[in-house]
């Protein structure tokens, strides 16, 4: 057995976390540090920047010693596969490899370490290797799995949604209390999504948004800086809406984006969302959450919710969202408000 006193220092490598990626790969953190309390823990990003030194750093602080990104591990493949060397004076207990291309894990493994674990050329590369490799399994069960395999034991049934409070600042709640008081009926929208392409129709959104006011709930929509153009045209759709992430006592506090969206979603009594980084906002906030799902996977890439469910334009035999009819989601909210 693998005991955790022989992994003092660890380093975990990725390819770099957008928000949407890194709060995914919270869960995997939160389990990672519960495992090792008293390793000294470094995130390395090596294709790019890392949303951990950055929008999600106030959430990993107790999670995550160290943050290293964009370092250069297989930027130039066939030439640093020969002549790449990285971090020459550091050793490490154990590394945990949790992209999958060759040419890094290969480059990666060159850092001297005791352990080294991989799921690379199904794990070929890998100091332990996992049994079933044959097995079809999410991205987030790859990334525990890994914990479970360095701590020979058996892979979690609950691996997904992490309770974010105590991880960030209580001013983001007290401000969320203030933005979205309680005894309200609170459902969230999140119409936008940073590739277009799987963005539900916007008066998909609307309609509903206009039925939830009907039967006495109270939408919140979820407008990133991108959508700012959106907050006019919908304002005047819906009346009475509420865009607390808008609202001058937001907007003058200075706090802003990824954590705020979070500490509102614990007001919500549902949120609604396309595949996208507000979605796992939302989700990682704690509320039950419907996601909209047509260009990717969802067994890869759905939102880590509490509660969740998927609704997925290739149900109809199309990656276009278009498709979805809003009969769909109205059915999916009354299901999952009764539950």
């Amino acid at each position: 057995m693998i005991v955790e006193k022989q992994f003092k220092n660890i380093l975990i490598y990725s390819g770099g976390e957008t928000v949407g990626d890194g709060l995914y790969k919270i869960s995997f953190l939160y389990n990672l540090r519960r495992a090792f309390p008293n390793s000294h823990i470094t995130w390395m990003a090596g294709k790019g920047p890392t949303e951990y030194s950055r929008s999600l750093k106030p959430l990993i602080v107790s999670l995550i010693d160290a943050v290293k990104e964009d370092y250069p591990i297989a930027k130039n493949p066939f030439l640093d596969l020969i002549f790449s060397y990285p971090l020459k004076n550091k050793y490490y207990d154990l590394i945990i490899d949790t992209q999958t291309v060759v040419i890094p894990t290969l480059i990666l493994k060159r850092i001297k370490h005791g352990v080294f674990i991989s799921s690379t050329a199904n794990w070929l590369f890998s100091d332990i290797k996992f049994k079933d490799k044959n097995k079809s399994i999410s991205l987030n069960e790859r990334l525990n799995l890994f914990i479970a395999l360095v701590t020979n034991t058996k892979l979690s049934k609950n691996l997904n949604y992490v309770n974010l409070k105590g991880l960030y600042e209580l001013k983001y709640d007290k401000l969320a209390e203030k933005l979205l008081p309680k005894n309200k009926n609170y459902i969230g929208i999140s119409p936008g999504a940073g590739d277009k392409e799987k963005i539900w129709p916007l008066e998909n959104f609307i309609e509903i948004a206009l039925e939830l006011k009907n039967k006495g709930r109270t939408p919140v929509f979820f407008l990133g800086p991108s959508e700012k153009d959106l907050l006019k045209y919908i304002k005047k759709r819906v009346p009475n809406a509420l865009f607390p992430e808008w609202e001058d006592i937001a907007i003058k506090s200075g706090l802003k984006g990824p954590i705020l969206v979070i500490a509102l979603a614990h007001k919500l009594k549902l949120g609604i969302a396309n595949d996208s980084g507000t979605g796992h906002m939302l989700a990682a906030g704690g509320c039950p959450l419907i996601s909209i799902f047509s260009k990717h996977s969802p067994l890869k890439y759905a939102p880590l919710a509490r509660k969740l469910t998927i609704i997925d334009s290739k149900k109809w035999g199309t990656k276009d969202p278009h498709i979805i009819p809003t009969k769909e989601v109205k059915k999916a909210i009354e299901n999952l408000l009764k539950k």
